[in-house]
Formats: structure tokens, C-alpha cells, sequence
């Protein structure tokens, strides 16, 4: 993305490359696992046997074949998070406990890359993976019903048919059969319009399939029946990037900020927004919050913070930025052309 002959073209580009980011996103999760030298996001929801999810702290394991385990707990609300991936095959497992099985779900990640007008850019991008794992009972277990803080309340008043269409397109999404997701989630919202959850994951599912203007449509809805959704939010601010909206999508932002100050999303795409207006002052502070936060949102905040720097002629944070990103992404595909750019940065 660093052109030493043109600087100025960087920030013409910074938005369109936030409006071509991959949008796949749900509920991020409580507690971030180390990761394996890369940028991407496996994240997920433990779902109880009703449909309900879960709001035990369960341990989640994060296994890959070189790299060792990580593991974290699932927050209150049955979510989880890994970042900092690089590209490859894991396998999910979910610690059960005294009340449920063990369950296991394989996860790939594929490598990314950023296309726009002038060809591909070849820097990696993060892109969050979201799976959904359903907790089964131990076949010695009680009632799953009557056991305390096992369930919320998530799903408790939609009617059986639309909850059991909702877990159909949770389930062809899983299997990237998103046509197939997109026309569950939308029966599942026709036959229950209040349903919110249902509607962030039609809209998260329209973004995969590259129509922003029904995913923001659907994202908007979502909002309107809980507008305390975090990631409901980020979702529906980036398919309004993708409209090239940024204005609107930059309001969003703002606003998951107010619920999360320590939002690594948010400030990493408020950031970007700012560089594109050419209000650096506002980008350094966003981008700065966003590489506090770890993963993969760090290691892009690196890599704008060498484009802001390097446009404001300050070309030794430029090239200290560029170096940060490569020793936490040192596989990027770009990775040599930006030793190049370091070392004509380090000369002037």
C-alpha cells in the first residue's frame, strides 16, 4: 500500500479500504487468547440446549498443529474471542464441565487481501470468523431448565418456528452456505419481526455476501429493537462504509464507543475514517487507542500509523510504525516491499 513515489495516494485509499474490509461480525467475547504471529479474530457464542445462550464461564480452548493451545473463559453473556491468528486450521473445543459435553468445532482461516480500483493491495486484512457452538447436556444431567445461571434470556420469547429458521441460517452461515443463511434468517424474521438477533445476523450475512445495502437495512432494524448492541453497531457502521456513508458509519462508531470506550474496532475504524478526511490529529488519537488494545486491530493501527507519519513527513515514526506491524504480522505478503519502504524512510 506504500508507494514511496506518490504518499499522497495513501490517504485517497485509506477509505475505500475500510469500506472494502471484511464485515463478517457478531458479539465479539470476553477474554482475548494469545495468538499465532497473525491478525485475525475466531470468535464465537456458546448457545445452551433451548436455544438460549449460555451464561456459564466455560473454558474455550483454541488448538492449532504447530502452534500450541490457547484458551480463554467465555464472558457472562456465552462469548469468546481469539486474536492475533494467522492463517490456517483450528479446532474450537468448549470444556463442558459437570453439565455438558465437550463440544468441538474446526475453524479455518484464509488469508486476505484488500482489492480496490487500482488492483489488489496486498495487505492482509483481519477478518473476524464467527462460529456458534451449541452445548449439549451429559447424558446424567438433570433438567437443564431448572439448573441456576445455566441460560439467558436471549431467545425465551421467540416463538419456536422463527427460533428453530434463526438456528438454521446460524448453521448454513457456519458452513458458508450464506445464500442459504440469508433465506432462513429472513423467514425466520418474517415469521417473527421482533427479533434482533436474527436480524444482525441477516444483516452480518448480507454483508458476506456483498449487498451493504440490505445488510444496513437489516443492521438498522436490529438496532431500533436493541440499540444497546455493541456489535450490532460496529456491523451496521461498517456496511455504511461500504455505502461510502462515512459520516453515518462514523456515528456508529461514536456511539460504540459510549457503551465500550476500550472498543479496538471502533477506534481503528474511527481512526481510518479521520485519515481519509485528512484530520490527523483525530486519526493519531484513534489509531493510538486502537494498537493499545492488542490483536489484530493493533497490528492495522501499526500499519496506519506509518501511512499517517509518513504523510506528515515524519518519516523515522513512519518507518518505526511499519517495523511494529511486521514483527506482530512478520508473514504479511507485503512484507518485503515494506522492509523496502522502511529502509527509504530510515535514508531521508
Amino acid at each position: 500500500m506504500f508507494f514511496p513515489q506518490a504518499p499522497a495516494r495513501l490517504l485517497a485509499l485509506l477509505l475505500f479500504v475500510c469500506a472494502c474490509a471484511a464485515t463478517a461480525f457478531a458479539q465479539a467475547g470476553g477474554l482475548d487468547g494469545s495468538g499465532t504471529n497473525g491478525i485475525h479474530v475466531i470468535q464465537g457464542r456458546l448457545v445452551g440446549p433451548s436455544g438460549r445462550r449460555s451464561d456459564l464461564r466455560l473454558k474455550v480452548r483454541l488448538e492449532s498443529s504447530g502452534s500450541g493451545d490457547n484458551y480463554v473463559f467465555s464472558d457472562p453473556n456465552g462469548t469468546f474471542r481469539f486474536t492475533g491468528l494467522s492463517p490456517g486450521s483450528y479446532r474450537v473445543i468448549v470444556e463442558g464441565g459437570k453439565d455438558f459435553e465437550t463440544a468441538t468445532e474446526t475453524v479455518v482461516v484464509e488469508s486476505s487481501t484488500i482489492s480496490t480500483p487500482r488492483g489488489v493491495i496486498g495487505m492482509p486484512f483481519s477478518r473476524p470468523i464467527t462460529v456458534q457452538i451449541y452445548l449439549r447436556p451429559k447424558s446424567d444431567s438433570s433438567d437443564q431448565q431448572a439448573q441456576p445461571g445455566v441460560l439467558n434470556a436471549a431467545l425465551a420469547n421467540v416463538p419456536k418456528p422463527a427460533a428453530d429458521l434463526y438456528h438454521k441460517g446460524v448453521e448454513a452461515a457456519r458452513k458458508n452456505e450464506n445464500e442459504h443463511a440469508a433465506e432462513f434468517l429472513r423467514e425466520a424474521v418474517n415469521a417473527y419481526p421482533n427479533f434482533p438477533l436474527a436480524l444482525t445476523e441477516l444483516g452480518v450475512t448480507y454483508l458476506k455476501l456483498k449487498h451493504p445495502d440490505k445488510a444496513a437495512e437489516a443492521l438498522s432494524a436490529s438496532l431500533k429493537l436493541a440499540p444497546e448492541d455493541q456489535g450490532t453497531l460496529l456491523a451496521y457502521g461498517r456496511a455504511l462504509l461500504e455505502l461510502r456513508r462515512p459520516a453515518e458509519a462514523e456515528e456508529q462508531f461514536r456511539t460504540a464507543l459510549k457503551k465500550n470506550a476500550a472498543s479496538p474496532s471502533a477506534h481503528l475504524y474511527l481512526g481510518m475514517i479521520m485519515l481519509g478526511r485528512r484530520d490527523f490529529a483525530e486519526a493519531e488519537r484513534e489509531l493510538t487507542a486502537a494498537k493499545g488494545s492488542g490483536g489484530g486491530e493493533a497490528a492495522m493501527a501499526h500499519y496506519y500509523l506509518g501511512g499517517l507519519y509518513w504523510e506528515l513527513k515524519q518519516y523515522k515514526r513512519a518507518a518505526e510504525e511499519l517495523e511494529t506491524y511486521l514483527k506482530l504480522v512478520p508473514s504479511a505478503p507485503n512484507a518485503e516491499r515494506l522492509r523496502a519502504t522502511i529502509k527509504d524512510l530510515r535514508s531521508r
